[in-house]
């Protein structure tokens, strides 16, 4: 009998010591977005401080990768070293496989935690993107246990962006850097970057020197260094010079571009033919710049006059000649000319809200609009999309970061999908809301940072960095929309502010 009861409270410590170390073997990781599926396994991964990576050949798209994943890895204070086939038993191992399997989509991998770490994918964006999974569960350093898992993932829309308003306030090449590699951290793929507006123009230019603003804008070699490196880390660079509207940064170094009725109004002159040859030369200069596959037009809160009205020369007699009564028609006729020279350059075009989806000439269906502002009436997310545009959410509510009235909390962000556009301030952010049904109408959602200094974007957009009175309160913005925009709804709100360390806020 005693040796009975000894076996069983033997069984029982055994048990009870055994509950922590199962506990620990199915703890949820705090992946932020959450992949679209996790099976959480038994027992756990220990990384050792040198790390090995394995890739199975010497394929030129994994080069770049390999080099960029060590190096963010060592700053995780990891030792990490590459190699075709694993080397020794001191080491922890983590296998990059490129597979031709044509089964995978372009941005999905498969990842697994085991004795070593395995990620396989079809592409290497696919594969970078794994890479930026394993960052997140190996955070904690050497020595910090992992569940063993299994994870299949690939993002819900395939647009996911940020916007720095570089214009009106001039943002330094290294705040740059350092927001794509943030940003890319969260699997996050478009930054648009507004590169002019009437405060400024900061491109260089070779074709038009007196263009770009003294003091306000980059060299070439920094262009070089920011595309190079948002290419290391898969975010596609959206330029954006902004026309006709928001102009005076190029009226004032071209003086030939205004209307002749008026000089610094902001607008360039659409009626001229040079103004078209100007642009497109302009253009062409910046698209070799950034060779990525979009190009935000702008496009955006500028008005013409009707024939009847206008004091332009050049704007009536190309009016007349395109039998045009209205500057409406001038305006679309322009925004159309414009995509058909970005679509010869084989770019998809962008344009902010601002056309008629009802006016003629129709604008080009191919054009996706970003809709800000759906207090707009007649041009509502559901106009554009009833005529058959393409729709990327840039609505004020919860993607804006501009001041304080237009600052979004984290719960407010939490409750959202990229399905929902909203225009309320605080206090009040869901004083205008318009939900729709998941469509393919919709294709991403934009985070859009305005008119705010690199010291405090920071913590405005990530949490990580100091807030700033005027401006707002810090906080993880951008994690939250990354995660609806990769994983969709069917993470809980409660689950997503844990996982980003933000508890509700009054």
């Amino acid at each position: 009998m005693r040796l009975i009861k000894k076996v069983f409270s033997g069984l029982f410590i055994l048990l009870m010591l055994s509950v922590p170390l199962f506990a620990q073997a199915l703890t949820k990781p705090l992946l932020v977005p959450w992949p679209q599926k996790v099976t959480l396994n038994t027992g756990v991964f220990v990384p050792k401080r040198v790390i090995e990576l394995v890739y199975k050949d010497n394929q030129k798209e994994t080069k770049s990768l390999i080099e960029t994943f060590a190096k963010d890895l060592s700053e995780s204070g990891y030792i990490v070293s590459d190699s075709r086939k694993k080397t020794s038993p001191g080491k922890s191992y983590i296998i990059l496989d490129l597979t031709d399997d044509k089964a995978f989509a372009e941005e999905e991998y498969v990842l697994k935690v085991d004795a070593d770490i395995t990620i396989t994918a079809g592409s290497a964006t696919g594969l970078f993107w794994g890479t930026r999974t394993v960052l997140q569960l190996l955070s904690g350093g050497a020595g910090s246990s992992v569940s063993k898992l299994d994870i299949e993932d690939k993002p819900m829309l395939e647009y996911r962006g940020l916007l720095i308003d570089n214009a009106r306030s001039f943002h330094s090449l290294k705040f740059h850097l350092k927001t794509i590699k943030q940003m890319s951290y969260y699997k996050m793929n478009k930054y648009q970057v507004h590169f002019s507006d009437h405060e400024s123009y900061t491109l260089p230019s070779d074709k038009f020197p007196d263009l770009p603003t003294k003091g306000r804008h980059f060299t070439k070699e920094e262009v070089r260094q920011l595309q190079e490196f948002a290419e290391k880390y898969h975010v596609q660079i959206v330029p954006e010079i902004d026309v006709p509207g928001h102009s005076r940064a190029l009226t004032s170094g071209m003086p030939e571009l205004n209307c002749t009725d008026v000089e610094g109004a902001g607008k360039l002159c659409i009626g001229k033919e040079s103004t078209y040859k100007i642009l497109k030369e302009l253009f062409s200069e910046v698209m070799e710049m950034f060779p990525g596959e979009y190009w935000h037009l702008g496009a955006d809160e500028v008005h013409y006059p009707d024939l009847d009205a206008c004091g332009c020369n050049e704007c009536k007699a190309r009016m007349r000649n395109k039998n045009f009564n209205s500057g409406i028609e001038l305006y679309q006729s322009f925004i159309n000319d414009m995509h058909a020279f970005v679509k010869k350059n084989n770019r998809q075009m962008l344009v902010w809200e601002g056309f008629d989806p009802a006016s003629e000439p129709e604008i080009n269906k191919e054009i996706i609009v970003c809709p800000f502002d759906i207090k707009h009436k007649g041009k509502m997310p559901a106009d554009y999309m009833n005529n058959g545009y393409r729709i990327l959410n840039t609505s004020w509510t919860p993607l804006y970061i501009a001041d304080g009235i237009y600052m979004t909390t984290p719960e407010v962000i939490a409750r959202w999908s990229p399905y929902m556009f909203g225009a309320g301030r605080s206090p009040n952010p869901y004083a205008y809301w318009k939900k729709f049904k998941p469509t393919s109408l919709i294709i991403g959602a934009q985070v859009c940072s305005w008119a705010i200094g690199e010291e405090a974007e920071e913590g405005l957009i990530f949490g990580t960095g100091q807030g700033f009175p005027d401006y707002g309160r810090p906080a993880p913005r951008l994690q939250i929309v990354a995660e609806r925009v990769w994983t969709g709804s069917s993470t809980s709100y409660n689950d997503l502010l844990e996982r980003v360390g933000e508890a509700y806020w009054d």
